[in-house]
């Protein structure tokens, strides 16, 4: 049986007749009687009485409308649900992010997402951009804030929506020799101590690893972090230089030197979201809104954090 059939047996119920029932779908009255005679079939059952003063459900049609009462509200309250997602009326996205965008532009965007669309619930969570493309390949988040590290590109099954380009600077101790550069060349960190995490967890750490090589060295990882409020601590104690993007430098410090590297290196910083029918229109805004405050931040985060002029 089908919706239809059930929706014309709710109708002859409350309107008491065939002509009304046909009234109150927009349908002619031999339409709904079609629909009746197809339904006793499926059933093998008399389902209306038709009488002088109209018609009236048989105790077979009583008990079918019971449940069709009730497939019926479930269906009416599945499809409002599905309409107030798509128009941001209501729904859901589960968003993750790592510490340096948390730190940075991500909270912006969670505002605007809230204030334009109220209705919709956030859920949100840190994860490190390795871990991140996991949980989404999972279903555990709809967008997450992730970077490329060296891909071209996402995995599989996956798109990415480009959202900030983060430079790399280099951050000394401030009696290092080579803090007093006003640009510090890559090949000349070679021999030194530096602090590089694991590329299986952290994407930046296979660019930096990647910079050392083609500049003809294998970098001294004396410290493998991952965390760059741990990598700054370990660099103002003089411990270890870091290369460290520009992002995590939330404000400006006196006890590091922050100073450019020759040579050009970035994260592309992108939001991933599944690629194909899975996404919705509350992971599209989202998106937006975290695309928007990585353009504000693009404004405004270098002067903010204390980067030099012209890094």
């Amino acid at each position: 049986m089908e919706l239809l059939h059930l929706r014309v047996l709710r109708e002859v119920a409350r309107r008491g007749s065939i002509s009304a029932a046909a009234d109150a779908l927009d349908y002619t009255q031999p339409a709904v009687s079609r629909q009746l005679a197809i339904l006793e079939r499926q059933t093998g059952q008399a389902l209306v009485e038709r009488t002088p003063r109209g018609a009236r459900l048989t105790s077979s049609g009583e008990a079918l409308l019971r449940h069709a009462e009730d497939i019926l509200a479930r269906v009416d309250a599945a499809r409002d649900e599905m309409e107030a997602i798509a128009t941001l009326r209501g729904g859901r996205v589960r968003v993750s992010a790592f510490p340096s965008a948390i730190g940075s532009f991500v909270p912006s965007g969670l505002r605007a997402f809230g204030e334009r669309h109220p209705d919709v619930q956030v859920g949100f969570r840190v994860a490190e951009a390795g871990p991140a493309i996991e949980l989404l390949q999972r279903g555990a988040v709809d967008v997450a804030v992730t970077s490329l590290g060296l891909a071209g590109g996402p995995p599989p099954g996956l798109r990415a929506h480009a959202l900030i380009d983060d430079p790399f600077l280099l951050a000394l101790p401030p009696d290092h020799p080579l803090a007093d550069l006003a640009e510090v060349p890559v090949a000349a960190l070679a021999g030194e101590q530096l602090i590089i995490g694991n590329p299986s967890t952290c994407p930046d750490c296979e660019v930096m690893l990647l910079a050392c090589q083609d500049h003809g060295f294998v970098p001294d990882r004396s410290y493998a972090v991952d965390d760059y409020g741990a990598v700054l601590g370990l660099v103002s104690a003089g411990l270890a230089a870091a290369m460290v993007p520009q992002l995590a430098l939330t404000g400006p410090r006196t006890d590091v030197v922050i100073r450019p590297l020759d040579a050009h290196l970035v994260r592309h910083i992108v939001a991933m979201t599944v690629d194909g029918p899975g996404g919705s229109a509350a992971d599209e805004a989202m998106v937006a809104a975290l695309a928007d405050a990585a353009a504000a931040h693009r404004v405004t985060g270098a002067r903010a954090a204390g980067v030099p002029a012209g890094a």
